[in-house]
């Protein structure tokens, strides 16, 4: 097997080729109707995905499902030939859906809601397979889950699977509580930890993509603390949902909780992300921060990934933006099906 990056990078960026350009976007946010999307989508990789789909769906749903199908399809392609040290960093990343449809299971068992298995994130190879080709869990596990009676039963279970483990930890507190908030926060932290850890140093060259997932962590930790501030919460409250794997370290996060009021923290959030446009803090809501957060963090990274030519960031770059374009289409037909105007929806994009 290649012991470099070189051949799995190439044949990313030539993937990469594939993905929409910004020209299609504007030409989906023109768009009036579902159909007038679907047809924007003639020739493209997304064709064979909807054509697949249309007999059990139409509209908006089958544009967003399509939409997730089609990004899964690139990220095997790229899975299917990693070089050795990419292997386990590729699988680590894309657990995160598996992670989506555990988290859809535990939270619809909460709620006492039937999990149907053609819910979004429930595998169906037939029709728009979610769990990833060669993660940790099989159809078998998911049915087994959605089988068993309750939360607890649901964590015990996962604990063959790695993520129990973590859940463990918390569920006394979910017990005394009946907040499964933490529990979702532990498949969290199951996540981030498995994932930063197995971006090893194999070539010298992955710090920049270990740097970019620690500021994913720093987004969701400061984006988590400013909302229990607007809450009014205590610091120990929110510390067990604090995940110790970004830039910023606990401490800081802590320090900053107590010396700054929710709009001080906004401010600083911006400061610390490098956002140097002017933002109206007074008067944008949490989730708009976070995008604009999220934006900035995206157009100074990506473009640092990008240029690593023959390494794991090169690979990583596709599979990010393969993403990124999944996420920007289901927010353009979710705000299209509620009747948004353009320019509102384009404010929710990453670009």
């Amino acid at each position: 097997m290649d012991s470099t990056y070189a051949g799995s990078a190439a044949k990313a960026r030539i993937l990469k080729g594939e993905l929409l350009s910004d020209e299609d976007i504007e030409r989906i946010l023109d768009a009036k109707t579902p159909t007038d999307i679907i047809a924007l989508m003639d020739g493209t990789p997304y064709q064979e995905h909807l054509k697949a789909l249309s007999t059990f769906y139409s509209g908006y749903d089958l544009l967003e499902l399509a939409s997730t199908r089609r990004m899964i399809t690139f990220v095997l392609k790229i899975v299917e030939s990693p070089p050795a040290g990419g292997l386990e960093p590729i699988r680590s990343y894309i657990s995160r859906w598996d992670i989506d449809s555990i988290k859809s299971i535990i939270t619809s068992k909460f709620l006492g809601k039937k999990v149907e298995k053609e819910d979004l994130f429930i595998v169906d190879a037939g029709r728009f397979p979610i769990g990833m080709t060669s993660n940790l869990i099989t159809k078998e596990d998911y049915s087994l889950m959605i089988n068993e009676n309750d939360v607890e039963g649901i964590t015990k279970y996962l604990t063959k699977l790695g993520y129990g483990v973590y859940m463990l930890r918390f569920l006394d507190e979910y017990r005394k509580e009946k907040d499964i908030s933490i529990l979702l926060y532990a498949l969290d932290i199951a996540y981030f930890s498995r994932l930063i850890d197995s971006i090893k140093f194999f070539r010298g060259d992955e710090e920049p993509l270990r740097h970019y997932f620690r500021e994913q962590v720093d987004i969701k930790n400061i984006t988590t603390a400013i909302k229990a501030k607007d809450l009014r919460l205590d610091f120990p409250a929110i510390s067990s949902g604090i995940i110790e794997y970004g830039n910023i370290t606990l401490n800081q996060i802590r320090d900053m909780y107590s010396s700054l009021d929710a709009m001080a923290m906004k401010e600083s959030a911006l400061k610390i992300f490098g956002v140097d446009e002017s933002v109206d803090i007074k008067n944008i809501d949490l989730g708009d921060l976070e995008v604009i957060i999220r934006k900035y963090a995206f157009r100074k990274n990506i473009p640092n990934l990008a240029s690593q030519s023959s390494s794991l960031g090169a690979i990583f770059n596709s599979i990010i933006l393969a993403e990124n374009e999944r996420n920007n289409l289901r927010r353009i037909f979710a705000s299209k099906a509620h009747g948004l105007e353009k320019d509102q929806i384009k404010k929710m994009l990453v670009l």
